[in-house]
């Protein structure tokens, strides 16, 4: 917010733009890569749930991803700046300082980085999520069951904005990253490239919204906060009913 109203970064040093640039890098692969293990997860919880019968495999099969999740994407970065010479010039009226630019020294670090951690996980999220749906109706169809459509609105209503999402926003700007890693000119779709490298944020923003339409109990909790505000509260005289002793009674 202070680069985009001043037009400078808070603190014109290297090492600000560097911790700048490493943080938001954990934080945005590290909720990317949790969002393709959880589409993965889904599957085991609904068709394999005795994997996570007992502690060992509890640990195995969901703590040990999470994990992995978090810790990888900060060992990679770390290895990647730190460990290795980055010679790009730290540009103070640009977002992280145009540090991103050392991803691109190397035509190898930038086109696994562009995969491992953007296309693959996006890939994971759409085809495991439509999957899920198709997978549960099929399942369904060969046990010889009914299938009752609106059971399924609920997942429906989740994965697929969650799905599109991805697909959409996040998806065509991380091709050119590939791209360019590849050996693409920069100059092809550059302002493209510019502007959608942040949709990655809005994807981040928008999924719990997503996934706000399966749930519609929250939805009416929702629509009572604001009704009951709008509501004109009417003052009425009650009537309380009034024993009395009748004259002589004892």
């Amino acid at each position: 917010i202070h680069l985009y109203r001043t037009g400078t970064v808070p603190s014109a040093t290297r090492e600000f733009c560097l911790a700048w640039c490493l943080v938001n890098l954990f934080g945005v692969i590290s909720v990317s890569l949790l969002m393709a293990w959880a589409s993965i997860e889904r599957h085991i919880l609904i068709f394999h749930s005795r994997w996570f019968a007992t502690k060992t495999k509890l640990l195995f099969f969901h703590f040990l991803p999470l994990a992995i999740c978090i810790l990888w994407p900060v060992a990679f970065y770390l290895v990647v700046y730190l460990a290795r010479p980055c010679d790009s010039p730290p540009d103070y009226t640009a977002p992280v300082c145009n540090l991103y630019l050392c991803l691109f020294l190397s035509p190898k670090i930038g086109l696994f980085d562009s995969i491992a951690h953007y296309i693959m996980p996006t890939f994971i999220v759409v085809l495991f999520s439509i999957a899920l749906l198709i997978r549960v109706l099929y399942h369904k169809y060969r046990m010889r069951q009914r299938i009752e459509w609106r059971n399924y609105k609920k997942m429906a209503a989740q994965l697929l904005p969650i799905s599109a999402l991805y697909l959409l926003i996040s998806f065509p700007p991380m091709i050119l990253y590939a791209a360019y890693s590849a050996g693409l000119p920069s100059y092809v779709a550059a302002n493209y490239f510019l502007d959608g490298s942040f949709f990655f944020y809005w994807v981040i923003i928008f999924t719990p919204f997503a996934s706000v339409l399966s749930l519609p109990e929250l939805k009416v909790k929702c629509k009572n906060i604001f009704l009951f505000w709008q509501r004109n509260r009417v003052v009425r005289p009650e009537i309380l009913p009034m024993n009395r002793r009748q004259a002589g009674q004892t």
